[in-house]
């Protein structure tokens, strides 16, 4: 594989595989600061603003918005994490101009229409609903709190019950306006595309962003409670256990060696070491997977 180093005119820089074994292509891209840039009080503001950036922009409302994309086969789509806010791009390679321009419109003029933004309120709360009485969900959620008190990390990135109905629409579009920046931007593009094109899309694209992201410093954290066990008692039939420790920072020069081992133990779905181990071989769990 053949990764090419692209910096457009307005000095934006991507990685490009330029693939022409078929007529596609896919664009992955990330800005740094997401639910680590809510408020203390008010986590979830990334995660409802990244939900809201597909339902209507530019001239489009949120149903003209999806009516552009599904006529022309085209998938865009947003998550919120914890550090990165990401966003995938797929098109037809005939269709690459609109798409981007969609993307555009997508980064640079979200609408945030009062009918989308209720929609979308009316979602998450439903869904952090179901999170309440979900093992999985319950786990997680005091995994992270019980590790990261009193950090960004330790907030829930969907928010809460509480906060999620005092989020405002100045809110959402003050998040966007200090995140969205050229300065904090990673880009991956594979496909039906030469360097030059690439180049040209992804100034129109991302080039009317702002040069300089305005992040709120997040703190070096450790994390707390080794050794702490936790136990939510549930009147369920199946237990879920979720445990961690320290690990290494993606800067050591170990990493990438650490991450494929970690890989191989647990992190392979159905093909990891741990997973015919535990499940396939001795019927232990259901599944079991880990992460670096």
């Amino acid at each position: 594989m053949n990764i090419e180093r692209v910096v457009s005119p307005l000095g934006i820089e991507a990685w490009l595989v330029s693939d022409r074994t078929l007529p596609l292509i896919a664009v992955e891209f990330a800005f740094l600061g997401s639910a680590d840039q809510d408020a203390p009080d008010k986590p979830g503001i990334a995660h409802m603003a990244t939900s809201l950036l597909d339902d209507g922009a530019g001239p489009f409302d949120a149903n003209a918005f999806h009516d552009r994309l599904e006529r022309k086969a085209i998938e865009l789509s947003f998550r919120a994490g914890r550090d990165y806010l990401r966003g995938t791009l797929r098109t037809l390679a005939e269709n690459r101009d609109e798409a981007f321009d969609d993307l555009r419109l997508a980064l640079t003029e979200p609408r945030f229409d009062a009918d989308a933004v209720e929609r979308m309120r009316a979602q998450i709360i439903s869904r952090l609903r179901r999170e309440m009485v979900s093992p999985n969900d319950m786990a997680s959620r005091d995994w992270w709190a019980t590790a990261f008190p009193g950090h960004p990390y330790g907030q829930p990135v969907s928010g809460t019950l509480e906060s999620v109905p005092a989020i405002t629409v100045d809110d959402l579009k003050s998040y966007t306006r200090r995140a969205l920046a050229r300065d904090n931007l990673k880009i991956a593009v594979v496909g039906d595309i030469d360097a030059a094109t690439a180049a040209r899309l992804i100034d129109r694209t991302f080039g009317a962003l702002p040069a300089k992201a305005e992040l709120k410093p997040v703190a070096p954290v450790v994390a707390q409670g080794l050794g702490r066990r936790v136990v939510i008692d549930l009147d369920v039939p199946q237990a879920v256990v979720n445990f961690g420790g320290p690990g290494i920072a993606r800067s050591d020069p170990d990493f990438m060696a650490a991450y494929i081992v970690n890989h191989i133990l647990g992190g392979g779905a159905f093909s990891s070491r741990l997973y015919l181990e535990v499940r396939e071989k001795r019927g232990l769990a259901y599944g079991i997977s880990d992460s670096l």
